[in-house]
């Protein structure tokens, strides 16, 4: 002799067991057979892999890289020079990681010593005085991340 069926507002976890009972049938109707599963685990799995951009103790003009000392703030952001664009001179008074995404960026510092930077190439900012310029054709997009701290402005231009 068959039971009457519980009445969903009565009996909610008979209802939720019911549920995930067929989730289950219907789940396991749609995995791969274990045959199947054997020869997939055979193949190597894909992991996750790092590719390192940069470590360093030292900022790109060869000067310590020094945190400050206020209630930390990490800025990131994306910045784009068009062409034939400088940025005006400048310094930081915080760390400033920069990771070049596209065109090629010059950067020209205090003592006139001038390195150029390409898609791909990751450093420190220097600390002293410098400029940036986008000498070639095709705009700069870098990413720039601050960590910084709370009331510091992320660049100080020089005065005029």
């Amino acid at each position: 002799m068959s039971r009457p069926l519980a009445h969903p507002r009565r009996h909610p976890a008979a209802v939720l067991l019911a549920s995930l009972l067929s989730s289950s049938c219907l789940l396991s109707s749609a995995l791969p057979s274990p045959a199947l599963a054997q020869t997939a685990s055979a193949q190597p799995a894909a992991a996750p892999r790092s590719i390192p951009l940069l470590q360093t103790e030292t900022n790109s003009n060869g000067t310590p890289i020094v945190y400050p000392k206020g209630t930390p703030q990490i800025t990131a952001r994306i910045t784009e020079i068009p062409p034939g664009v400088r940025t005006g001179v400048h310094t930081h008074q915080i760390p400033l990681f920069v990771y070049i995404l596209g065109g090629k960026l010059t950067i020209r510092g205090e003592n006139g010593e001038s390195t150029v930077y390409k898609e791909g190439d990751a450093y420190m900012e220097r600390t002293d005085w410098h400029e940036g310029i986008n000498e070639g054709s095709d705009p700069v997009r870098l990413l720039a991340v601050y960590p910084g701290e709370v009331g510091t402005p992320l660049s100080v231009k020089q005065a005029k």
